[in-house]
């Protein structure tokens, strides 16, 4: 499916065959236009919110005042977004009810069980934005131009109790992610460093399928997992990228992704390799190659004591090299997966392409 800028307004993977009006629970991002950072700055790991950030947040805890049938689940204002989970269609529940549904499902003559996903967003902004006016008038806030927010919002419904938990993590470790990606740099490295200088395309793709593991912690310290979707005979797995890369930064944890990296090792393409685990001691022969011949550079914070992968340094590692790639490509994209959260804080201008399985690219 090719880009057409008359349908594809916005980057969105929400579901075509759902209702948002429907009952059930869904994961909503909002950024500030033009991502300043009105809302507080983040300390140590921690967000220090400032008076328009706690203003923010009280709005939010006013949804369910607003929307008798809304329950709000997890929740974290960041310095230029907001993340948080809605639960409609919860009417008559207690506080510690489950969700009604994950899903869609209407009543008899159309009416929707729960309030539109739509309407809750855009009553949230338009309190918001009123109040954040007043105290750029009477508190003397740091002003806005245009809009407060962004026109457009991510959207991502709840599938069900797993998917739940994946998101509530992820909210309640943004400000730690956000911390390290933008006020730490990786204090390990071996290579060339002038590969940084170079545009950087990210190279990401989501497993196959949740239970398909994750490979070794490193394609260059340790053998490959097992052989990836692409075959002998299958072309080159850069061939479909939208254009030639410069530089290919990932971090070669799944499959595809290390398809990629033996592309690059094939055909002397620069790669940054972004490590979720300390350094190896010693490398295989063509990586040991491609590092003396100034063609990989790998990168890390983790220290050498740091020997596997875990969930959390490899969404680090995702977070990290798409905020520092100047365009994105994924091989693969996971609705349900982190890799769907982490897409939803960059920024509206950085190009992001998505191949799909057949191998035809669209731009979302």
């Amino acid at each position: 499916m090719v880009y057409d800028p008359a349908i594809h307004h916005r980057r969105s993977i929400r579901l075509r065959t759902h209702d948002y009006a429907a009952a059930g629970a869904y994961y909503v991002t909002l950024c500030a236009h033009e991502r300043r950072r009105l809302f507080g700055v983040v300390v140590n790991g921690r967000m220090a919110l400032n008076e328009a950030g706690q203003m923010v947040a009280h709005w939010f805890r006013e949804l369910p005042h607003k929307f008798p049938d809304v329950q709000c689940d997890a929740f974290v204002v960041m310095p230029d977004h907001v993340h948080f989970v809605v639960r409609t269609g919860c009417v008559g529940a207690g506080l510690r009810a489950r969700p009604l549904i994950y899903g869609g499902e209407h009543t008899e003559g159309g009416e929707h069980i729960g309030s539109p996903l739509r309407n809750i967003v855009a009553w949230f902004k338009t309190m918001t934005t009123n109040a954040y006016i007043r105290g750029v008038k009477q508190s003397g806030w740091a002003p806005f131009s245009g809009t407060l927010w962004l026109r457009n919002y991510y959207e991502h419904v709840v599938r069900n109790d797993a998917d739940l938990a994946r998101i509530r993590a992820y909210i309640r470790d943004n400000p730690a992610n956000y911390d390290v990606l933008r006020f730490g740099e990786p204090r390990f490295m071996i290579g060339n460093q002038a590969l940084l200088a170079l545009p950087k395309t990210a190279y990401l793709a989501s497993r196959l399928r949740m239970g398909e593991p994750m490979c070794s912690p490193s394609p260059i310290g340790e053998p490959m997992c097992s052989p990836s979707p692409v075959g002998e005979a299958a072309c080159s797995p850069l061939s479909v990228f939208p254009s030639p890369p410069a530089c290919v930064i990932s971090g070669f944890l799944s499959p595809l992704e290390r398809a990629v990296f033996d592309a690059c090792l094939a055909d002397d393409t620069p790669m940054i390799h972004v490590l979720a685990c300390g350094l190896p001691r010693t490398f295989p022969p063509r990586v040991r190659r491609a590092i003396d011949g100034g063609r990989l550079l790998a990168v890390t914070p983790f220290g050498p004591e740091v020997a596997r992968v875990n969930a959390a340094r490899a969404a680090w590692c995702n977070q990290y090299l798409l905020h520092a790639a100047d365009r994105i490509v994924i091989g693969r994209l996971n609705p349900d997966g982190m890799l769907a959260c982490l897409l939803a804080d960059m920024p509206a201008d950085k190009p992001v392409a998505v191949l799909a399985f057949s191998g035809h690219r669209f731009v979302v």
